[in-house]
């Protein structure tokens, strides 16, 4: 959900991978875009939240994940250099309490309701503000 790209969407690359992402153990080729050949009929929204425990916000991002949607909090991304991201990066998924801005595929209303649904599963320390669409 971010680069220009949007959750779901369908590239075509050469088959050369470039670099290697390996997260908790697994790995992931990376490869250069050629062209998109699908986009994603899921729009990006961002959204202000606030977690108490890092916990309250990766059950914010399974909460979306289960629903088909995608949710990236800000504290989970990771800005490479270009020959960084050319190389082997390994890297921890983690995300961070407090207040942070969270990227979210979804439907507009869909997302307005998990948010409210995540946000009332907890007496305190989960809210949300400022839900915009993205570009």
């Amino acid at each position: 959900m971010t680069g220009g790209r949007r959750y779901g969407e369908i590239v075509v690359h050469d088959g050369e991978p470039k670099g290697e992402r390996v997260v908790e153990g697994s790995n992931y080729p990376v490869f250069d875009e050629l062209l998109l050949f699908e986009a994603s009929p899921l729009p990006t929204l961002e959204v202000t939240v606030a977690a108490g425990e890092a916990a309250d916000l990766e059950a914010l991002v399974a909460l979306f994940t289960d629903h088909g949607f995608g949710a990236e909090p800000a504290s989970g991304v990771r800005m490479l250099c270009a020959c960084c991201s050319e190389g082997i990066h390994e890297q921890r998924r983690a995300v961070g309490a407090g207040a942070q801005q969270v990227s979210l595929a979804a439907p507009e209303e869909e997302a307005r309701r998990l948010l409210e649904h995540w946000a009332g599963e907890s007496a305190v320390g989960r809210t949300w503000s400022g839900l915009t669409p993205v570009g």
